[in-house]
């Protein structure tokens, strides 16, 4: 897990040298306190322009144009878009695919766990916006089977994904009712019983990470990597919402690149 350009973090993952991907930190931008400095969410409450400035940052940095990069309204829902082209306006969604170059997926989090997605040959990226209700709900397997079956179809076994920067399973305490809705008596169920630990008065901490990977291990998906960050503890790195209610977000974003493509 290494910093670069713009304060961004690049994931560690054998992806095809054209697909590009990363998430930015908290620093680097022009947001004032307390969203400083990084901010790219527009409902946060933040200043209009300066966000403006800091996804014309982001883009900049990664040899883009803002109009390239495709921005949620997420809702903690389990709907995935395909986009074929960048809208004007945020999409509806919690995740979204594309399979057309140089067109940005991105997805905005503060705790949340970010999960990016390619196929081995890069035909196809997507970001997914994975908060607890999400991965209780099905958001995982939504997004892999809508991302194997549009066609040309692929394979889940194609698949590589990689888990951004979230809230640590330390810092993950829950009740009874978040452990309760992934638990039950299916064969995923019992495997999410291990990522609850109990502790006093009826609260567990979860590892929603291991909630993550078991997801996508149920969809076949076993070529994962990331994971060990936390956005509660690493104060000065990233935004965490559990950590002060009134913050910024870092956006975790994949594309298929042309220029690189030309260059393989």
């Amino acid at each position: 897990m290494t910093a670069t350009l713009a304060d961004t973090i690049k994931p560690i993952w054998p992806a095809p040298a054209h697909v590009i991907a990363g998430v930015s930190t908290r620093s680097g931008g022009c947001s004032q306190a307390p969203y400083q400095s990084m901010n790219l969410a527009q409902h946060v409450g933040d200043n209009a322009d300066d966000i403006a400035k800091n996804r014309t940052q982001l883009a900049h940095a990664e040899k883009t144009s803002p109009q390239q990069w495709q921005w949620l309204e997420q809702t903690h829902s389990t709907t995935i878009i395909e986009i074929d082209e960048v809208q004007n306006q945020p999409l509806h969604a919690d995740a979204v695919f594309t399979r057309q170059q140089n067109t940005v997926c991105t997805v905005m989090t503060a705790d949340c766990l970010p999960i990016l997605l390619c196929d081995a040959q890069g035909s196809r990226v997507a970001a997914i916006h994975a908060g607890w209700r999400g991965l209780a709900n099905g958001i995982v397997s939504n997004s892999i089977n809508a991302f194997c079956n549009q066609l040309p179809a692929i394979k889940s076994q194609e698949i590589i994904a990689w888990l951004g920067p979230a809230i640590g399973p330390d810092h993950f305490e829950v009740g009874a009712e978040v452990k309760e809705a992934f638990v039950n008596d299916s064969a995923i169920g019992q495997l999410n019983a291990a990522a609850f630990e109990a502790q006093a008065n009826n609260k567990y901490k979860a590892d929603i990470y291991q909630l993550a990977t078991i997801a996508l291990n149920a969809c076949g998906v076993h070529h994962i990597y990331g994971g060990g960050f936390c956005t509660v503890c690493e104060s000065e790195r990233f935004y965490s919402y559990r950590r002060k209610a009134q913050t910024g977000r870092m956006a975790s974003y994949i594309y298929i690149d042309t220029n690189q493509n030309s260059a393989d």
